[in-house]
């Protein structure tokens, strides 16, 4: 998460911004979680989420993995929306062949 690339603004205040709780943090620490949408896309903005009434424009909707599935990841996108204030993040895993039974 990164507030400098995650979040962008037409309002001029410099209101504090909600953050997520140190909590969560300590979490993906403890349990090894990327956001791999940021892994891949370091220096990109790009958001999920446009607030009318705040006039913003957020990533809010992020995909977390363990460090071990990173590897499984063949790609990872925001999509657009046309007519929902969400995008859609589209996730393309490396495909695994099926055995006979079909698992």
């Amino acid at each position: 998460v990164n507030d400098k690339l995650d979040y962008k603004s037409q309002k001029t205040t410099k209101k504090i911004r909600k953050t997520l709780p140190k909590s969560f943090f300590q979490m993906t620490d403890e349990m090894n979680l990327k956001d791999i949408w940021r892994e891949r896309n370091m220096d990109k903005k790009q958001y999920t989420f446009y607030s009318s009434r705040h006039a913003s424009w957020p990533r809010i909707d992020m995909i977390w993995i363990s460090t071990e599935l990173l590897f499984s990841i063949q790609d990872i996108e925001i999509g657009t929306s046309t007519w929902a204030d969400h995008n859609p993040i589209m996730v393309v895993w490396k495909g695994q062949k099926k055995n006979r039974n079909g698992l």
